[in-house]
């Protein structure tokens, strides 16, 4: 075997170039690799793969020290190496022989059909007769199965045992695995990933952990932890590419943190914000890419934040689905992250044999919420409550297919799973009726409220407010459709309701500003005063109830 590659000029290698194979992926036909295999010295060397669209920087030498790309005068030949390169990648390519070419994690359907997941450094699935090739630029992860010797009943038995600890918190975490890790397989349906799961908690109560063990499977080959993880004191762009660079995967973004001081804590708070509007928008964000030009990404993972106080913005609660972490978690096991790594391994094999079927259950489940059905955040928490049961429940289903849970066992866990949700819906939605009223977004739903249970007393008309006026704050005037209330009595309630101090002049202002007084020539409320008993404001009732959107 010659050892050396020659040309009609000469030497220009010292080695020889026995083939190259060229990959090809199939999301981007623009996206190549190539691979090249050298012999020296009668040992065979493949090459890293290295991408066809920069073969002009191609330089052997760099790849590898031991090979020498110059002439017998000693000038370089790097050039006609790359020459010949591209005769050989325009062969196999004119043949059709290229190999399929994995460039992104997730799930990818390959040309005969067959559904696997690509991890990063390997593949779940069978891919028959396809050959392929993982991308040099795939992340550095594996999952692992430590526990071939145990069956799939005994080990979901096992995992199962685990959740039950505390299945307020870790049903959520591991129902938010599986939606991740299903992203695209929901998004195909129409329900691509618009939220993410927030834990909040005081520092040590354990969340961080509980996110490794029970909602991370991938490991980082590199240091062999669970990944992919952040700290939200990254900067936004480095926490923007973070998340849009895993695919159908959990990620986590650590520590929202209050005890590091203000600076602390006001950048990890915005960074936080930041990424619940990149990871909820549909609309991608463009990126300036080396050389010039731009790239549209957006976020494909199943975000989960961590954090020791709640997000205080309505906007910001709305993208979130909320656990509260109200106590110390215990009875953490060293085996929880392994049996967590083993379940999903097995899991996606089994989505990888049963794909189609898994994409019905999910259409027929979400059915209900495929059409827009308002813009509030009942119906936006409430989908994505019904993502994270969807997919908690294929879990489920996969474990009672295979006989690891019965009938009985089956309903129990549904019972766990609408518990858990239901307990995260009623903290969501505590906390944004809480930033509403601090923040007074609806004075008329305020009002309503406030008359319907009594904290302001409405007298039926004027006549008897007059006969008892100290015991009401306001009364009704049938006739003209009219609320009259003491701007005392409103500053008072919006005070106590926001914890701030509310002048009268403050409360004028905003009625004013939503048009539900009139203005008088002095830019203050018209018809304030009534005679004999005091300042009172005109409110006319059906605007009242057509802002606070309450039925009469």
């Amino acid at each position: 075997m010659d050892n050396k590659t020659r040309d009609a000029k000469g030497l220009i290698l010292n080695a020889h170039i026995d083939d190259v194979y060229v990959s090809r992926c199939t999301d981007d036909k623009e996206q190549m690799e190539f691979s090249v295999l050298i012999t020296q010295d009668e040992k065979q060397h493949m090459l890293p793969p290295y991408p066809v669209a920069e073969i002009d920087r191609f330089r052997v030498g760099k790849v590898d020290p031991r090979y020498v790309a110059l002439d017998e005068e000693s000038k370089a030949t790097d050039i006609r190496i790359q020459a010949m390169l591209k005769g050989l990648i325009s062969e196999k390519l004119r043949q059709g022989k290229c190999a399929h070419l994995l460039c992104r994690t997730g799930w990818q359907q390959l040309p005969n059909d067959k559904y696997i997941f690509v991890v990063g450094q390997h593949i779940v699935g069978e891919t028959g007769d396809v050959d392929y090739v993982l991308a040099h630029t795939l992340p550095q992860l594996k999952i692992t199965d430590n526990f071939p010797e145990i069956t799939n009943n005994q080990l979901l038995e096992k995992y199962f045992r685990k959740i039950r600890r505390d299945p307020a918190v870790l049903i959520p975490l591991s129902a938010q695995m599986i939606r991740a890790l299903m992203a695209s397989v929901f998004e195909q349906e129409g329900y691509p990933l618009r939220f993410v799961l927030y834990l909040t908690g005081i520092q040590g109560s354990g969340k961080t952990t509980a996110v490794n063990d029970f909602a991370l499977p991938m490991t980082d080959i590199s240091n062999n932890i669970p990944a992919p993880a952040s700290r939200a004191l990254g900067s936004k762009p480095a926490v923007r590419d973070f998340t849009a660079g895993y695919r159908d995967m959990p990620v986590l973004i650590d520590d929202v943190c209050t005890s590091s001081g203000s600076e602390t804590k006001r950048i990890s708070t915005e960074v936080a914000a930041y990424t619940l509007r990149f990871v909820s928008d549909r609309i991608p964000e463009l990126r300036k890419l080396p050389g010039g030009g731009q790239r549209s990404i957006r976020c494909d993972a199943g975000v989960i934040i961590t954090g020791e106080f709640p997000l205080s913005a309505s906007s910001d609660l709305t993208r979130c689905v909320i656990i509260d972490v109200d106590h110390q978690m215990y009875g953490r096991e060293e085996d929880d992250h392994t049996v967590t790594c083993a379940v999903i391994s097995r899991f996606l094999q089994y989505v990888s044999e049963n794909y189609e079927a898994c994409r019905k259950k999910i259409g027929d489940a979400l059915g209900p919420f495929r059409a827009d059905k308002g813009t509030d955040s009942a119906p936006r928490q409430q989908q994505h409550l019904a993502e994270l049961s969807c997919a908690f429940q294929i879990l489920l289903e996969f474990a009672y297919e295979i006989g690891a849970i019965g009938t009985d066992d089956l309903e129990e866990w549904c019972s766990q799973l609408k518990a858990a949700l239901e307990h995260s819906l009623g903290v969501n939605n505590g906390l944004v009726h809480e930033y509403n009223l601090r923040n007074v977004t609806n004075i008329s739903k305020i009002i309503i409220d406030s008359i319907e249970n009594d904290s302001m007393r409405i007298a039926k008309n004027r006549s008897k407010l007059e006969c008892d006026s100290d015991k009401f704050d306001g009364f009704v005037d049938r006739k003209k459709g009219q609320i009259y209330l003491r701007l005392t009595s409103l500053s008072q309630l919006l005070t106590a309701l926001s914890g701030r101090a509310w002048t009268e002049q403050a409360v004028g202002t905003l009625l004013r500003e939503n048009g539900l007084v009139e203005v008088g020539r002095e830019n203050h409320t018209a018809k304030a005063k009534l005679p004999g008993i005091g300042r009172f404001v005109p409110l006319n009732r059906d605007q009242l109830h057509r802002q606070a959107e309450v039925r009469k």
